[in-house]
């Protein structure tokens, strides 16, 4: 929770922060509704949907309502409250440094978003996959996974450039780059759990013949990490360019870890 805490308090828009928090909940339990959640805050699921969807502006007297019941903290609770009032400001005397520094932030908190969920860049590989259909159900059903999950990832990636919307339909970009340096390290290390969990769930939900999951420990010179660690890069990216061809159906992940089972030096 202490993670949600910090991404809260730098939200500079609040619909942006109840739909990740929805998502959030879907997460935990894939059978948790929107419904559920407007229930839980005490707006109606259309209210809710509105909010989300922009028709409707969020009032003081709502967000404290919502405040109070998702349990926010007296600082968490001015920000939303922050956020609130500053799009009434915004609407009657807009600002366009005011809005590239907000909009800065915004993309700021996609990037961590898409980076900590697994599931969106799978949908980035599933995409490239033939048969392939830019729909919610579709997909969601493909990962196991919400269509609302679907729904708000793929507005993630609109907003940040993976994908774009073309006359023919959405489709994912070919030349985005995501920089090393702006890609902050907890959102790197949500999405390693998150792999490595449905890692634990394939050994018991997939054949033998689906996977390979194997493990070797073995002592080694401290002085090799650097080139074990780059000899495994070249490994990953050869993989990567020798069978990403011919008629693509389903999507994997390979996921190779490399950490220490002993603490400190055996000559301490």
């Amino acid at each position: 929770m202490a993670i949600f805490r910090i991404i809260m308090v730098n939200e500079t828009n609040y619909r942006h922060y109840l739909q990740g928090e929805l998502v959030r909940r879907i997460s935990a339990n894939p059978r948790y509704s929107q419904r559920a959640f407007a229930k839980s805050l005490g707006l109606s699921p259309g209210e809710l949907s509105e909010i989300l969807s922009g028709k409707r502006r969020l009032t003081l007297k709502k967000a404290m309502k919502i405040s109070k019941s998702m349990g926010l903290n007296s600082h968490e609770t001015r920000h939303l409250l922050m956020l609130v009032e500053n799009e009434v400001i915004d609407a009657e005397t807009p600002s366009s440094s005011q809005d590239e520094v907000e909009g800065r932030k915004n993309l700021e908190m996609d990037i961590f978003n898409i980076i900590s969920e697994w599931y969106c860049f799978a949908i980035l590989n599933l995409s490239e996959c033939e048969g392939f259909i830019w729909s919610t159900t579709w997909i969601g059903r493909k990962l196991g996974i919400s269509p609302l999950q679907v729904k708000v990832a793929i507005e993630r990636m609109m907003r940040v450039g993976l994908i774009e919307e073309t006359k023919d339909g959405l489709k994912s970009s070919e030349d985005f780059i995501f920089s090393p340096d702006g890609i902050p390290s907890q959102a790197i290390r949500n999405y390693h759990s998150a792999i490595l969990k449905k890692a634990t769930e394939s050994l018991e939900t997939q054949n033998l013949d689906e996977r390979e999951i194997t493990g070797l420990g073995f002592a080694v010179d401290p002085k090799h990490i650097p080139t074990i660690k780059k000899e495994i890069q070249e490994f990953r990216d050869m993989i990567a360019q020798k069978y990403s061809k011919g008629e693509k159906t389903v999507i994997y992940q390979l996921e190779l870890a490399l950490f220490k089972l002993s603490e400190g030096d055996t000559r301490e």
